[in-house]
C-alpha cells in the first residue's frame, strides 16, 4: 500500500540530511562573523509500519480488503487512524550523526530500537513489587543526556510494536467528519511540527546550547517540546451497565484487544471497581502501566460497616421480619450474599469468620463485630501492594498478558496465594496502554452497574459519571433493552447537559426459527430464506455425497461444484445474518428512542467482531462491520473532537506565533546598533516592563491570585452567609418535613432507610428521594445564589481579558514610542506581545470554562438529594444508625436518631462547608494550573525583552552564536509560510473557533 505520512517525526537529523555549512550571507554585517546553518528537512518516518517503525524494520502490508457490504469504506471519512496527529510517536532507528560546528567534529551515538539498544528499558515488577510506586530505575546521567537529544517519546519496545502491528487494521479506518480529522489539518500540522523540529535541530547543535542557563538552551527545550506537540485536553466516556451484559467485552472490541478488561462471568470482582483505560503518556512510558488508588482508612471504616448492616439485615431475624414484601425480602437476601462474598473474600485466611459469628445478636453485637472486622483488615492490608500506608499502587507490564495477571491480582476474589482480595479497598483503576482509539485523549471508563452495589459504591461511582464523564454509555442486553428498569436509574443519575447514549449488545444473539414464526412479511421473509438455506445445504450434502463415490475425473468437477455451493452457502448466511441483525437492530433503537429522550442507540456484537476481527481473513470485513464496533469506535472519536480542534487552533494560532516571535528576538539581538544614553533608556524601559508584566499578572497581587481571592470571597457572600442567616429557619423546616415521614408505616419508614433515604427507584408507591424533600426550604434560595455565581464566573473572562488587554497595550504603546532605538527589535518585540497576549487570553479562557463546570457540579451536589450530594453523605450516619435498629421498640428509637440528627448535626452549615471546600479546591487547581502557564508566557517575554539589547559592553547571544542567527532567521521565511498555510486551513474548517 501506499504509505500516508503520519503527523509524527523523528527530531533527529539523519545521515541522508545531514547538516551542513554554507558561508554567511549577505545579510550577516552587523556580527561578528562565523558561517551560517542551513540545515535540511529532517526525513519523516511514518509510524504507522504494519510490523514496525518504518520501511527497513518491517515490509508494508496492503490494506485489507472491504467488503462491498462494508459500513465503513474508503474514503468515507476525510482521514483515518493511521493519519491522525500521534499523541506517542513511535521512536526511529538513528545512525551516527556527526556534527560541525565551527569547522570541528563532533561524534554523537545515538540509541537504536533493536534489541541491542543501550536504553534503558522499563522494569517489571512482580505482583508485589517492594516499592509502591513501581516504576522503572531512574536513568542514568547518560541516559539524560541522550534523552535531550532524542525524542522523549523513544519508549516503544519490540513487545510494544508487536501489540500495535495488531491494530494495524483499526488504523485503516475512516475517522468521523470533523474538523480536527481532516486530512489537510492533520497534514498542516504535521508540516508546522516538522519546522519546529528543524528549527530545534538548529539551535541543537550550537556549543553554546550546551549552557543550559543560556536563552538559547530554553528555546531549544521549548521548541522541541512543541515539535512533538501533545493534545492537552481529554475526554471521558463512561460506559455502564449490571454484570452480564458485556461492557467489558465492548471495551476489549473497542481497544482492539482479544481478553484485557477482565467480564464478570469469568469470576472477578472488576464490576465493583472503576477502571480507565487511557493512552500511555510521557509519566507512563511501559507498553502497560496500571494504578491503583486504595480508600483511607475512614473509607474502608464506612465500607465494613455498611457491609455489615447489609449482611446482618438478612441474617438476624429482627432485622429481616420487618421486610413485609416479597421483593424486600429477596432484595436483601441478593444484597446479604453479595456482602458475604466479600467478607469471604477480604477475610479468607480468618477462621472466625462464620455466618454464624456475624449474625451474634447481643447488646452492641454490630459495633463490638465491626470493630473485630476492622482489626482483620489492618491485618491484611499489610499484605496488599505497596503495604499497609500506600493508598496508590502503580506497576509497569512488559506485555498484556501481565497486564492481565496483575489487572487479575488487584481485582480477583483472592489474591492468589491464599491471600485476601485487594479489590473491595480500591477506588479507581487506571490501565495505560497504546491503542488507537485513545491516541487523541479519549478515556474509556468501565462503571459497575448500580444494582451491584452497596451504598458506598453506589456514592462513588454516581460521582464519577456525574463529574467525571463527558459522555455516559448505557449497556445492557438486546433481548431485555425495553424492559430493562436499570436505564431510567442510571440516566437520573446523569447532569441534565450529559449526552446519554444506549448500547445494545449480543445482536447477534437471534434465532432464524424463532424469527420466522408468525405471518407478517418479516415472518414470510425469514421462512423463505430458511428455505433457500435447507435446499442449498441438500444439494451441497448431494453433492459431496456423490463425489465420494465417482471416478477420479468426475470426482475433481463434483469438488468445484461443491465449493460454489459452499460459497453460495456462506453468502447466503451472511445475509440471512444481515437481515435479522439489522432489522432487529432498527427496532429496537426506534423503540428506545421513543422512550427516551435525546438518545443516540448502538447496537453491538462483541462475538462477531472478535471471531471476525482476529481471523485475518478479508472476505469475512462484512461480519466485522455488521458487529457494529466500527460504528460505536468511530463515533467515540468525535467526543474529544472539537476539545482537539480547540487546542490545535490554539497551538497553530498563539503559541507557535509566540515562539517563532521569540525565537525571531533571540536571532535579531545585536542587529540593531544602540549605543550611549539610548542604551541606558532602553533598558529603563525594558527593565520597567518586565517589572509591570511581574506585578500585575504573577505576583500575589497580580491578576490570578486577586481573582481567585475574589471569587472565593463571592461563594462567602452568596452561599455562606444566607445559610449562616436561614439555617435555623431550614433546619426547623426540615424537622417538620421529617415529622410526616413519621407518620408513615412502620415497614414504609424502614424501607426508606435502609434505602438510605432514596426510594426513587424501590417498591414504595410515588417513589420519593428524602434527601431532596430535606432539601427542599433552602432549595430556591441556595439555587439562584448560585446562579450569581456562575454569573459572576461568566463575567470574570471579560473582566480578566479587559485587564489583560490594558496592561499589554500601555506596553505596545511605550515600544513604539521609543522605535526608533531599536527599529528592528522593538518592532518585532511588539508582535510578539501581541502573541504572548493571545496565549494568556486563551489560558484565561480555559481556566473559567473548567471553574464554571465544576460549580455547576458544586451546585448540583448542594441542591439536591441524589447518592452523590452533599446532603446524602451528611444523612449516611443517620440512616446508618437506623439501619442497626430492630425489634420490639425500634420504630420509636428510629425516628428518635432521625429527629436528634437533624436537631443537633448542623445539616446545613455542614452542606456550606462541604461545597466550598469542593469550590476552593477546584479554584485553587485551576488556578493554580493558570498561575503556571501565565508565568510561562511572563517568563518568556522576559526573555524577549532582554534579547532586544545586551547589557554593557557584553555580547548577545546571538552575536556570539553568528551561525545559528543566521540559520534561523534563513528559515523563518518558509516556516512562517508553512504556519500561515495550516491556520488558513483551520479558519476554514472552523470558523467559529
Amino acid at each position: 500500500m501506499t504509505e500516508v505520512p503520519s503527523s509524527e517525526f523523528t527530531f533527529s537529523v539523519h545521515s541522508q540530511s545531514e547538516v551542513a555549512f554554507t558561508p554567511s550571507s549577505s545579510r550577516d554585517t552587523n556580527r561578528s562573523g562565523g558561517p551560517a546553518l542551513t540545515p535540511q528537512t529532517p526525513r519523516l518516518v511514518p509510524i504507522f509500519g504494519n510490523l514496525g517503525l518504518n520501511d527497513s524494520l518491517a515490509p508494508m502490508h496492503s490494506p485489507p480488503t472491504w467488503s462491498s457490504n462494508a459500513w465503513l469504506r474508503p474514503g468515507s471519512s476525510h482521514s483515518n487512524y493511521a493519519q491522525q496527529h500521534n499523541a506517542s510517536p513511535s521512536p526511529s532507528p538513528r545512525p551516527e550523526l556527526v556534527r560541525t560546528i565551527n569547522g570541528s567534529q563532533q561524534h554523537e551515538k545515538t540509541s537504536s530500537i533493536s534489541s541491542s539498544s543501550t536504553r534503558a528499558t522499563p522494569r517489571i515488577p512482580g505482583a508485589f513489587p517492594t516499592s509502591s510506586t513501581g516504576q522503572a530505575a531512574p536513568p542514568t546521567e547518560s541516559d539524560r543526556v541522550q534523552d535531550d537529544e532524542e525524542s522523549d517519546s523513544d519508549h516503544c519496545s519490540d513487545v510494544e510494536e508487536m501489540t500495535e502491528a495488531k491494530s494495524a487494521g483499526v488504523r485503516e479506518e475512516p475517522l468521523p467528519t470533523a474538523p480536527i480529522y481532516s486530512r489537510r489539518v492533520q497534514d498542516g500540522l504535521k508540516e508546522v511540527k516538522c519546522e519546529l523540529a528543524a528549527l530545534a535541530d538548529i539551535m541543537g547543535l550550537s556549543e553554546l546550547n550546551q549552557d543550559h542557563s543560556s536563552d538559547l538552551h530554553v528555546l531549544y527545550k521549548r521548541t522541541k517540546k512543541m515539535s512533538m506537540f501533545e493534545y492537552p485536553e481529554t475526554r471521558t466516556v463512561g460506559f455502564i451497565g449490571d454484570s452480564g451484559v458485556g461492557k467489558s467485552s465492548l471495551i476489549n472490541s473497542l481497544l482492539d484487544q482479544e481478553s484485557l478488561s477482565r467480564s464478570s462471568r469469568e469470576g472477578t470482582a472488576c464490576t465493583c471497581v472503576v477502571t480507565e483505560f487511557r493512552h500511555v503518556d510521557e509519566n507512563h512510558t511501559g507498553p502497560f502501566t496500571i494504578e491503583a488508588d486504595f480508600m483511607t482508612s475512614e473509607e474502608m471504616k464506612g465500607l465494613l460497616g455498611e457491609l455489615l448492616t447489609i449482611f446482618r439485615q438478612f441474617h438476624v431475624t429482627r432485622f429481616f421480619q420487618e421486610l413485609k414484601s416479597q421483593e424486600e425480602q429477596q432484595k436483601c437476601r441478593d444484597q446479604a450474599g453479595r456482602a458475604w462474598g466479600t467478607f469471604q473474600s477480604l477475610f479468607n485466611k480468618q477462621p472466625g469468620l462464620t455466618m454464624e459469628h456475624l449474625s451474634q445478636d447481643f447488646e452492641d453485637a454490630y459495633l463490638v463485630l465491626l470493630s473485630q472486622l476492622e482489626r482483620w483488615a489492618s491485618a491484611s492490608l499489610a499484605l496488599r501492594p505497596g503495604g499497609l500506608d500506600a493508598l496508590e499502587y502503580s506497576v509497569v507490564a512488559g506485555d498484556i498478558e501481565e497486564c492481565r495477571d496483575i489487572l487479575d491480582m488487584l481485582t480477583a476474589s483472592n489474591a492468589g496465594n491464599g491471600n485476601p482480595a485487594i479489590w473491595p479497598f480500591i477506588k479507581l483503576i487506571r490501565v495505560y496502554l497504546k491503542s488507537p482509539i485513545l491516541r487523541n485523549g479519549l478515556v474509556l471508563a468501565d462503571l459497575p452497574g448500580f444494582s451491584d452495589l452497596n451504598f458506598a459504591r453506589v456514592r462513588a461511582t454516581e460521582r464519577y459519571l456525574s463529574h467525571s464523564c463527558d459522555e455516559v454509555f448505557v449497556v445492557m442486553d438486546i433481548s431485555r433493552a425495553c424492559t430493562n428498569a436499570s436505564v431510567q436509574d442510571i440516566m437520573r443519575r446523569c447532569r441534565d447537559d450529559q449526552p446519554r447514549r444506549i448500547i445494545c449488545t449480543k445482536s447477534e444473539d437471534i434465532s432464524p426459527e424463532e424469527s420466522s414464526r408468525g405471518d407478517t412479511p418479516y415472518a414470510h421473509r425469514v421462512k423463505e430464506m430458511n428455505k433457500e438455506m435447507q435446499v442449498l445445504r441438500k444439494k451441497l450434502e448431494s453433492t459431496e455425497s456423490k463425489a465420494r463415490k465417482a471416478s477420479p475425473a468426475r470426482r475433481s468437477e463434483l469438488a468445484v461444484k461443491a465449493m460454489e455451493l459452499r460459497g453460495q452457502e456462506k453468502v447466503l448466511k451472511f445475509n440471512m445474518s444481515q437481515f435479522l441483525i439489522n432489522r432487529r437492530n432498527s427496532l429496537i433503537s426506534h423503540e428506545l428512542i421513543q422512550r427516551h429522550q435525546d438518545v443516540e442507540v448502538f447496537c453491538v456484537s462483541n462475538i462477531l467482531y472478535s471471531e471476525y476481527r482476529f481471523s485475518g481473513k478479508s472476505d469475512e470485513e462484512a461480519y466485522v462491520d455488521l458487529a457494529g464496533i466500527r460504528e460505536l469506535r468511530r463515533y467515540c472519536q468525535l467526543v474529544p473532537a472539537a476539545a482537539l480542534m480547540r487546542s490545535t487552533s490554539a497551538f497553530l494560532n498563539h503559541e507557535v506565533p509566540a515562539l517563532l516571535s521569540s525565537l525571531r528576538q533571540w536571532a535579531l539581538s545585536g542587529v540593531d546598533p544602540v549605543t550611549g544614553g539610548n542604551a541606558a533608556l532602553l533598558r529603563r524601559v525594558l527593565e520597567n516592563a518586565q517589572n509591570s508584566f511581574h506585578r500585575e499578572l504573577i505576583s500575589d497581587q497580580g491578576l490570578a491570585q486577586i481573582t481567585r481571592r475574589s471569587l472565593i470571597g463571592l461563594y462567602d457572600e452568596c452561599i455562606t452567609n444566607i445559610i449562616r442567616q436561614y439555617q435555623s429557619r431550614w433546619t426547623a423546616e426540615s424537622i417538620q418535613i421529617s415529622l410526616e415521614w413519621a407518620g408513615w408505616s412502620h415497614s414504609t419508614y424502614s424501607a426508606f432507610c435502609s434505602h438510605y433515604g432514596d426510594h426513587t427507584t424501590g417498591a414504595v408507591p410515588n417513589g420519593r428521594c428524602w434527601n431532596d424533600d430535606l432539601l427542599q426550604p433552602s432549595r430556591e434560595q441556595l439555587t439562584l445564589k448560585w446562579e450569581n455565581i456562575q454569573t459572576s464566573l461568566h463575567l470574570q473572562e471579560g473582566s480578566l481579558a479587559r485587564y489583560t488587554d490594558t496592561i499589554f497595550d500601555k506596553w505596545c504603546l511605550q515600544f513604539g514610542a521609543h522605535i526608533q532605538l531599536a527599529p528592528c527589535a522593538l518592532a518585532n518585540l511588539q508582535q510578539s506581545m501581541k502573541f504572548r497576549q493571545q496565549c494568556i487570553g486563551h489560558h484565561i479562557s480555559n481556566t473559567l470554562l473548567k471553574v464554571i463546570q465544576c460549580a455547576e457540579n458544586i451546585k448540583r451536589d448542594t441542591i439536591y438529594g441524589h447518592a452523590s450530594s452533599y446532603i446524602s453523605g451528611l444523612m449516611q450516619p443517620a440512616y446508618a444508625r437506623i439501619n442497626q435498629e430492630g425489634g420490639t421498640g425500634s420504630e420509636k428509637r428510629r425516628k428518635k436518631i432521625m429527629n436528634d440528627h437533624l436537631t443537633h448535626s448542623m445539616l446545613f452549615a455542614n452542606i456550606s462547608r462541604l461545597a466550598g471546600r469542593e469550590y476552593i479546591g477546584a479554584l485553587d487547581a485551576c488556578f493554580d494550573d493558570l498561575q503556571t502557564k501565565v508565568t510561562e508566557e511572563v517568563e518568556s517575554m522576559a526573555r524577549d525583552f532582554n534579547a532586544v539589547i545586551a547589557d554593557e559592553g557584553q555580547l548577545s547571544e546571538a552575536e556570539k552564536a553568528p551561525a545559528v542567527a543566521n540559520a534561523l532567521e534563513s528559515r523563518f521565511e518558509r516556516t512562517k509560510d508553512i504556519l500561515e498555510r495550516a491556520q488558513i486551513i483551520v479558519r476554514e474548517l472552523n470558523p467559529d473557533n
